[in-house]
């Protein structure tokens, strides 16, 4: 009688990523429960970042089907990332202990950026590098004091922010245009500073990984 082996299983996976401020967190979602006790060497993992290699240097569970491997020092936001599995491995495999087969290049679905809200209260004096790291809504509570922001930092290609005054108190809230002082500036549509005084409102900012753009109107309005 023949002796059954377990054989390498010939299916792929579902690759998808995020990128997180500096570094890359690439979810590999396979088709079947995995053998969540073991896992293979990081160096198995072929990644390609802008047809650049990069290696993994963490990877984890998350869940019987869904494996996280983290790539370090990706500091923009990447067009174009692949996953390449250099198997097979026997700390691969399915809870039914068959080996995963290896695999070429998957190109990887980009997932919406990490995105979270920030309440920022710090002034009277001017606030340079505002760290804006997958932050979307930033709030600015004038309520004890001026609060005067010069620019940014942590911003990324294609990241928009709402910034939002959250009270009508006689402190000014205010963004200056064009300032040196930090990493990236705000580039204000008026091509002035610009203030809100005792009044709601707010801007939107779309950011080009360098600079941040002022879109909440046209010019000619």
């Amino acid at each position: 009688m023949p002796i059954r082996t377990a054989r390498p299983y010939a299916a792929k996976a579902i690759v998808e990523h995020e990128f997180d401020t500096d570094h890359l967190n690439i979810f590999v979602t396979f088709r079947f429960t995995m053998d969540q006790t073991v896992k293979p060497d990081n160096e198995v993992w072929l990644v390609e970042v802008d047809d650049v290699p990069k290696a993994v240097t963490v990877s984890a569970w998350q869940d019987a089907w869904t494996m996280l491997l983290t790539v370090p020092d990706v500091v923009v936001l990447p067009d174009r990332v692949t996953l390449e599995y250099d198997g097979p491995d026997p700390l691969l495999r399915i809870t039914w202990y068959k080996q995963w087969e290896p695999w070429g290049p998957i190109v990887s679905i980009e997932l919406p950026p990490v995105s979270t809200t920030r309440t920022f209260s710090t002034g009277p004096a001017q606030q340079d590098n505002v760290d804006v790291s997958n932050v979307n809504i930033l709030f600015l509570d004038c309520a004890a004091n001026d609060i005067t922001i010069s620019g940014f930092v942590g911003g990324v290609n294609g990241q928009v922010l709402h910034i939002a005054r959250l009270c009508a108190a006689v402190n000014d809230a205010t963004l200056l245009h064009n300032d040196g002082s930090s990493t990236q500036k705000i580039l204000l549509h008026k091509g002035l500073d610009e203030t809100l005084t005792g009044e709601y409102g707010g801007w939107i900012l779309a950011c080009n990984g360098t600079n941040w753009y002022d879109i909440s109107h046209a010019k000619h309005v």
